[in-house]
């Protein structure tokens, strides 16, 4: 069959045309795993397209893959098309894609339709914006066939494509495995974070200035600093968390590196002049220093390339350090064996990183484990020497202990308390603290998702209803401001009952709330928002300060929807049609709905 006719059968009859395809990749999961994302993909270089092209040149590719191994370079842009069959029982399910940190931006599509994208994808730099960090696509797929399309772009000469495997299963196990990874990366964060604290404070409680408290202040400090680098380097736990741009996630990256690298040679110069002599040390501050400076004040591609070319002062640390090991050697000094074994590590896997950069090397970046282990040593070190030193003295001894574990248990309430408020502001920033509804900071950010989502999805919809309690000051001037509250209260609960859960209830202000149903039919939505209508007389909660006949508490409400067949220009006019069919409502006679728009 011709490329020609296998392009009608897609147009005509996907499926057909997915059969016909060698290059048809078919993924297999589980409902509790995942599987690699990858298989053979169809490469258009240099071109932004949607869908499979016939006229296109393209070259079959396998992923993971740089642009440098398609192409010879990584400065340029392509599109990358793949088709896959997943298992008929995960059909009409939620589907989800873990996207590792790659190097440059893409945009992703299924079957033409945009579901993600990180950074802007262009043609040149002046259109290009690079962004860095994992990202997970969700999706539902109506058939096993499907197509998936990433455009991606990138103008730096080290990295470029998708160098960095992907993973597809169903939603709630890439959800799962995305956060445990998280949480093992803020666990070791935590952990390294911890023995910072811990050196910092021994350092000032021992009371004494002198060099040694100074170097295991200085040690403390470095150790703060590697656990910061260690949260925004890859795969940059940082943005599952924090709203950093990208921009200053790589600043801080840098910057907390060359932090920790300052702090790492000074605690090696106030150890012994010999691993560092007074020259090489005031050099490397140097060039630190300048390394920081360019990092504040310039755009990546700048900065980037200078840390690249700073290396060069590595090579001469590193030789110092051997030559000052090789004189406490000769002289028979006594040395730390882990010490020297950590440091070790420590260069072998910068170098190896290093050569990643350079792609000479097909690996991963290690120093987030070795930076890691090697505080867990030192700290091993530091422990097994300041116990060894003590041991002579019984009383200094048991006292230390004694503040050993004052100081662990206060590290370990102090970091219980931090995670529960931390818990409880995340809370309190989405929820209404009076209703326990998502309060109005929460709706803005879910209607404009879901407002551009439905915009982007021809087959989408979106409704927006505005509830106000009739009446509700006559109420607050008859029954108190407290009784009030009671009733709002309680209004929501019944509210969030008589809705299905996947209904967004929010307060919009005082008595009035709003309520967000996505991808229901109209009619549907208008049977449920009389149902909350119904549930609100049928609880017949007293109101005799009505100026109408009624002597219980009512809503009255207005609803627009959105679909392709009504359009709104943007949120505000979506919000604003509910809202003046609210104010129709009341004018009609309150306890009821105004709809617009279906």
């Amino acid at each position: 069959m011709g490329q020609k006719q296998v392009w009608a059968l897609y147009e005509a009859a996907p499926e057909s045309y997915y059969l016909h395809q060698k290059f048809l990749n078919d993924v297999q999961f589980t409902e509790d795993s995942s599987t690699p994302f990858k298989g053979t993909w169809q490469y258009y270089p240099e071109q932004f397209i949607t869908q499979p092209s016939s006229v296109l040149k393209s070259t079959s590719v396998t992923l993971p893959v740089s642009f440098k191994e398609i192409t010879g370079t990584n400065q340029t842009y392509g599109t990358f098309i793949g088709h896959f069959k997943i298992p008929k029982q995960f059909v009409g399910r939620r589907i989800a894609i873990f996207i590792p940190n790659q190097y440059g931006a893409y945009k992703m599509f299924l079957n033409g339709d945009f579901i993600l994208r990180l950074g802007e994808v262009g043609k040149d730099p002046s259109h290009h914006q690079t962004e860095n960090a994992p990202k997970i696509a969700f999706f539902v797929v109506e058939k096993e066939y499907f197509t998936i399309t990433i455009q991606a772009s990138n103008f730096d000469p080290q990295h470029g494509g998708l160098e960095n495997p992907m993973r597809i299963g169903i939603g709630t196990t890439i959800g799962r495995q995305f956060q445990q990874m998280m949480m093992s990366i803020g666990l070791v964060c935590g952990a390294v974070l911890g023995i910072g604290m811990f050196t910092l404070m021994f350092s000032v409680f021992q009371g004494v200035i002198n060099r040694s408290s100074i170097r295991v202040f200085v040690f403390g400090v470095f150790i703060l600093f590697l656990a910061l680098h260690n949260l925004f380097s890859a795969p940059y736990a940082y943005t599952t968390f924090t709203n950093i741009s990208w921009l200053w996630g790589a600043r801080l990256e840098y910057l907390f590196t060359y932090l920790a690298v300052t702090f790492f040679i000074s605690y090696m110069f106030l150890l012994s002049r010999r691993y560092l002599h007074p020259i090489v040390y005031s050099v490397a501050m140097c060039v630190l220093i300048m390394d920081m400076m360019v990092t504040l004040f310039t755009v990546p591609e700048v900065f980037q390339r200078f840390a690249f070319y700073s290396w060069v002062i590595s090579p001469i640390v590193i030789v110092n350090f051997g030559y000052g090991f090789y004189l406490t050697l000769k002289s028979k000094e006594q040395y730390s064996s882990v010490n020297v074994w950590a440091i070790i590590l420590l260069c072998v896997t910068f170098f190896h990183d290093f050569l990643l950069t350079l792609n000479l090397l097909d690996s991963f970046n290690l120093s987030f484990i070795s930076t890691s282990f090697y505080a867990l040593l030192i700290m091993f070190q530091q422990s097994k020497n300041y116990a060894q030193h003590t041991s002579h003295i019984e009383q200094l001894n048991n006292s230390l202990l004694e503040l050993n574990s004052s100081l662990d248990h206060k590290v370990q309430e102090r970091t219980s308390q931090l995670h529960q408020l931390n818990q409880k502001l995340e809370r309190q920033i989405q929820i209404d603290a009076l209703t326990g509804a998502f309060n109005r900071r929460a709706l803005n950010a879910e209607i404009q998702r879901l407002f551009t989502l439905t915009q982007n999805h021809t087959h989408y919809s979106l409704a927006f209803a505005m509830l106000d309690v009739d009446y509700f000051k006559n109420y607050n001037d008859y029954y108190g401001h407290l009784k009030g509250d009671v009733i709002l209260q309680d209004l929501v609960k019944l509210i969030q009952q008589a809705l299905p859960e996947s209904a967004y209830v929010a307060r919009y202000g005082g008595e009035e709330f709003a309520i967000i149903l996505h991808n229901i039919p109209s009619q549907v939505v208008l049977n449920m928002l009389q149902q909350v209508l119904n549930a609100v007389r049928d609880a017949q909660f007293e109101h005799l300060n009505r100026p109408d006949q009624k002597q219980y508490v009512t809503l009255s409400m207005g609803v627009a929807w959105m679909d392709r067949n009504h359009p709104y220009s943007d949120i505000h006019e979506l919000m604003k049609a509910a809202d003046i069919q609210l104010y129709a409502a009341k004018d009609a006679g309150r306890d009821q709905y105004q709809p617009s728009g279906t």
